[in-house]
């Protein structure tokens, strides 16, 4: 009989200890799930019209990104998430001014003296020039050729016209982004990433913090606050590549 009573009393104990358990799962889970809605809720009213806007606008481009997306082995919605900060933050009458006072500049001097965020994906010069370099030096030559990011000039000042010229063009700035994706496909082919969202924040930080950087600072970037909304850069700063996944959960939520 005590031996039957020891048994019961230790059936007792390691079912409380499971109840415990399993309460306690149940409030982390809650938790976890009302953080992410917080979340989701405070950077949708932060982006408020800027978010709709910027997604109408990759809407349109939606053909395009399809075409591109098939080049690069990657869906649109992943690459409308990379740029999607960047369309956002764009404003095409600052930016026009912007362009023609500093293009000048970079087209005589090179970009120590102008390197400056231009288009609607706001890529900077030295950016495009880094694309088109390691596109030469890394991509297969068929999809280098389809690209199509040779100049067939050697003189570098007209090489930096053509530069800025690409930039204000939006189909050239997808070619852009297409190759920066095909780029960072080679460079991260042998890296596993947990999930396609980990994948993303980590070519979105790319994007945004540029290339050849370790992976401990990328690491490290993805969990900064660097992304102001405005151009002009008032007011609360952002994590860029959180923005990045906000949109693609976004944009893959049937």
């Amino acid at each position: 009989m005590k031996v039957v009573q020891n048994t019961f009393i230790y059936a007792k104990r390691l079912y409380s200890i499971f109840v415990f358990m399993f309460i306690s799962v149940v409030l982390c889970l809650g938790f976890i799930f009302e953080k992410v809605k917080h979340t989701n809720d405070t950077f949708g009213k932060a982006f408020g019209e800027k978010a709709n806007k910027a997604t109408i606008k990759l809407n349109s481009m939606q053909e395009d990104f399809l075409t591109c997306a098939a080049l690069c082995n990657a869906d649109y919605k992943f690459m409308q998430s990379i740029v999607f900060p960047e369309v956002m933050r764009f404003n095409s009458i600052k930016d026009g001014i912007e362009a023609e006072s500093l293009r000048t500049l970079y087209v005589q001097l090179g970009a120590t003296y102008a390197n400056f965020s231009i288009g609607l994906f706001q890529m900077k010069p030295t950016f495009a020039e880094q694309v088109e370099q390691k596109s030469k030096q890394c991509l297969p030559v068929n999809i280098y050729k389809e690209l199509q990011l040779k100049y067939n000039t050697n003189d570098e000042e007209n090489i930096r016209m053509q530069r800025v010229e690409r930039l204000q063009d939006e189909d050239w700035q997808l070619v852009y982004l297409t190759a920066f994706i095909c780029i960072c496909n080679k460079i991260y082919a042998n890296r596993t990433f947990s999930s396609s969202m980990e994948k993303l924040q980590w070519y979105a930080t790319i994007y945004n913090a540029g290339f050849d950087k370790k992976d401990h600072y990328i690491s490290q970037k993805i969990l900064q606050d660097n992304f102001y909304l405005n151009q002009d850069m008032p007011g609360k700063k952002y994590k860029y590549a959180a923005i990045a996944g906000w949109c693609y959960n976004r944009r893959a939520t049937p």
